[in-house]
């Protein structure tokens, strides 16, 4: 009697380096392509981001008019309790407000010594 031949098993791992290196190819390719930035930019970096808006920010209405927990403020007394603040001031405009009527409001409190100011706004590309 003839004796079979066993075909010797194939290792299933040889399969997937396989992938692992087309894969590998793949990266090493479409990194390339991309030219390096210049060497010369030094990037910004930032740290401690904060993710929400602060319970002291100011909201600007539609009308220019400052708020601060649902109450208008006059700009004599938001200057007043922020001159003495190492925090920037935080303001929060409405959609609605003209933006030269902003710059105007951002000038009266440059003018009243508040210069550290920030403007916040909606993230809309999430």
């Amino acid at each position: 009697m003839k004796r079979l031949r066993q075909k010797p098993q194939r290792d299933p791992v040889i399969s997937l380096i396989n992938i692992v290196f087309l894969i590998l190819i793949f990266f090493m390719v479409a990194g390339s392509l991309s030219s390096p930035p210049d060497p010369s930019i030094k990037f910004v970096q930032t740290q401690n981001l904060e993710c929400c808006v602060p319970p002291n920010a100011i909201s600007v209405d539609e009308f220019g008019h400052f708020t601060q927990s649902g109450g208008v403020i006059t700009i004599d007394k938001l200057v007043a309790e922020h001159r003495d603040q190492s925090e920037p001031l935080r303001l929060l405009p409405d959609r609605e407000l003209p933006a030269k009527r902003l710059l105007q409001r951002i000038k009266q409190l440059r003018v009243r010594g508040l210069t550290d100011i920030i403007i916040v706004t909606e993230d809309t590309s999430k």
